[in-house]
């Protein structure tokens, strides 16, 4: 029996050249044409039975009736200035969704930006001016108001349900002013970073985006993301192509960024309720893991390394220390800076979460993990928006690097063992900091944009004056051995 079966294969190609030779070419497609005539018909009685098939096929069509009567697409009218000053009107457009029956819509503040006139199609086909009430550039989330009335509202997700890695996904909006369109895929990742939100003065913003192999293209901004019931779960927003990720340009190319709902939600509920966002704030400066670090301290998770713990702030209440590696915020585990800094952010001030923490003691090498619950204080104005608060410390301010900063006096200069120059004397510098990697402590500014600093009061004045300091602003010091230097002060992230 071995020895026939050896043989099957070429019985089959010999019994095949037979009937070529003994019934002729015509007679042998004769026979591959009825046999695949018989595998069809029976393909097309199982179709004809099975259910399967059609459930999905409804699944599909009961998920485009639920979201589509609430997806909207919005054209504006943007006004754009050239190099010599002269402004003209263009048009952009986008998609949205309608947030609740008072008129709310959410999409993309990219979609809107510089707009002097919004106007929002309804999928019905209705069209209704818009006013903007509110946007967060640091994560491209807008919210708009069109007249009530004869709306329907998108069905929110479960936030107690996480998104995961393979979920089925669908998104909807107007990629190329294709408009109520809808495509599908799967959720092909989580957590991702690419630095396309950038705030007023190009500094980039909080990302955590959901990525997707579900087609999302130029149009398709500010649309739903939902899930497989049709459930709003992250808002569309940029994609990847072979030039890399833009907000604007390319095409679909097999990668799809989402908003998250997590994200959107708070963001959404304050410019509503208040016309301004507050951030949630931690008081760290963190930095991701590398091969070295983790070989350093004998890690091999994923996670976020304290540099620092801002003094009195409170992650520092809550007994947060330099080096501990922080692996996770609640249930979401943490797997990089910008990770880390988007989970807090989209959480409120005066929220409790809880930080799981790697920790090893430098004196015996053991390590733990432990959970630390922190208040989150509110998100610096500094912070937030590059702008000094009107209550600003005179001694010190942390988000530049300063630690400590003093009026220069020649007592003070000759305890440093520097030369005495008019102007502010750094004292200290927080650790981990980017100035502390620039300047040595009795370094003085004297300097800021070209103009003379005499003391404190007046260092404070000049940084107001219409720069941003998440953007960066020029000083000139002079370091203790003498030595003219200039550095960019700039908020810490």
């Amino acid at each position: 029996m071995r020895k026939l079966s050896g043989y099957g294969p070429s019985l089959i190609v010999l019994a095949t050249a037979m009937l070529v030779l003994f019934l002729g070419p015509s007679a042998v497609q004769q026979l591959t044409y009825k046999q695949t005539e018989a595998l069809m018909i029976q393909a097309s009685r199982r179709l004809e039975s099975s259910t399967i098939l059609e459930q999905i096929s409804q699944a599909y069509r009961d998920i485009a009736d639920l979201v589509e009567p609430s997806v909207v697409h919005i054209s504006a009218q943007p006004v754009i200035e050239d190099r010599a000053g002269f402004a003209s009107i263009s048009l952009s457009s986008g998609s949205g969704w309608v947030y609740d029956e008072d008129g709310h819509v959410v999409t993309n503040y990219h979609v809107v930006k510089d707009a002097q006139r919004i106007e929002v199609q309804l999928s019905s086909g209705e069209l209704r001016e818009a006013e903007m009430v509110g946007f967060d550039n640091s994560t491209d989330i807008a919210v708009l108001r069109i007249p009530p009335g004869r709306l329907h509202p998108a069905v929110v997700g479960d936030l107690s349900e996480p998104v995961k890695q393979g979920d089925l996904v669908f998104t909807f909006g107007s990629p190329f002013d294709f408009r109520f369109s809808m495509s599908s895929g799967i959720v092909s990742g989580k957590g991702r970073y690419v630095g396309v939100i950038r705030d007023q003065v190009g500094r980039t913003g909080y990302e955590n985006f959901i990525q997707v192999d579900a087609a999302i293209n130029p149009g398709n901004s500010g649309g739903p993301l939902t899930d497989y019931r049709g459930r709003v779960i992250g808002m569309n927003t940029a994609i990847a192509t072979g030039r890399g990720s833009t907000l604007e340009e390319g095409q679909f190319a097999g990668i799809g960024l989402a908003i998250p709902l997590e994200m959107i939600q708070p963001v959404v509920s304050q410019i509503i309720e208040k016309g301004i966002v507050e951030k949630g704030y931690l008081g760290v400066n963190v930095w991701d893991l590398n091969g070295a670090v983790r070989e350093h301290f004998g890690f091999d998770g994923e996670g976020v390394r304290i540099l620092s713990v801002e003094p009195e702030g409170p992650a520092a209440r809550a007994g947060v220390q330099t080096d501990d590696i922080v692996t996770a915020v609640g249930d979401q585990p943490v797997a990089s800076r910008p990770q880390l800094q988007s989970t807090i952010s989209s959480m409120l001030p005066g929220e409790t979460i809880k930080l799981t923490i790697w920790r090893r003691d430098p004196e015996s090498g053991l390590s733990r993990t432990l959970t630390v619950s922190v208040t989150l204080a509110r998100l610096p104005t500094l912070r937030a928006r590059g702008e000094l608060p009107k209550d600003q410390s005179l001694e010190r301010i942390p988000e530049l690097g300063l630690a400590k900063m003093s009026t220069s006096t020649p007592d003070l200069a000759e305890r440093f063992g520097a030369p005495f120059y008019e102007g502010v004397i750094i004292e200290r510098l927080v650790p981990g900091s980017r100035l502390a990697r620039q300047v040595v402590p009795g370094s003085t500014i004297i300097a800021v944009m070209d103009e003379p600093v005499g003391n404190v009061e007046q260092f404070l004045d000049l940084l107001r004056r219409d720069h941003n300091l998440r953007a960066g602003v020029r000083v000139a010091l002079v370091t203790p051995d003498g030595t003219p230097y200039s550095v960019t002060l700039r908020v810490e992230q």
